[in-house]
């Protein structure tokens, strides 16, 4: 058997960017319908930063705040944290958990957003690793 460790594995495309004129409450439907928990803030069309599903809970919905009233470049989170398509795993997963990031941004090398990294997606594609080769160890 080949078990594949790669980053091209735990990268997912699925990645919604938004201008940073964006009301809050329309990017809650734009992550509601693409089925994501994040999307990429845009400024004159380059990326900028990051809302997440914990910055609309944290940032939005408090006493006197209106979602509806607020642009997505009030609640951002700066600078977006990017990492190049050919980066050993052993340094994504590296940022991942020792400088505790929770999801870095993938750029090809002209500079565009192919995709995210996340812990949880990191996670599960170490937990596949580490079950294949089990499998592997107890058929011998």
């Amino acid at each position: 058997m080949n078990f594949e460790f790669s980053m091209s594995k735990m990268i997912d495309n699925n990645v919604v960017c938004l201008s940073e004129r964006t009301k809050v409450t329309e990017a809650m439907e734009s992550m509601h319908n693409a089925g994501v928990w994040s999307v990429i803030v845009t400024r004159r069309g380059q990326p900028e930063g990051v809302v997440t599903e914990r910055d609309l809970l944290r940032k939005c919905f408090r006493p006197g705040e209106d979602p509806s009233e607020m642009e997505l470049s009030d609640i951002m989170s700066y600078p977006l944290v990017t990492i190049e398509e050919d980066l050993p795993v052993g340094s994504v997963l590296k940022m991942l958990l020792m400088e505790e990031i929770r999801r870095l941004y993938v750029v090809n090398a002209n500079g565009e957003i192919i995709g995210r990294v996340t812990q949880t997606g990191c996670l599960e594609e170490t937990m596949n690793l580490i079950v294949g080769m089990q499998q592997i160890f107890e058929q011998m």
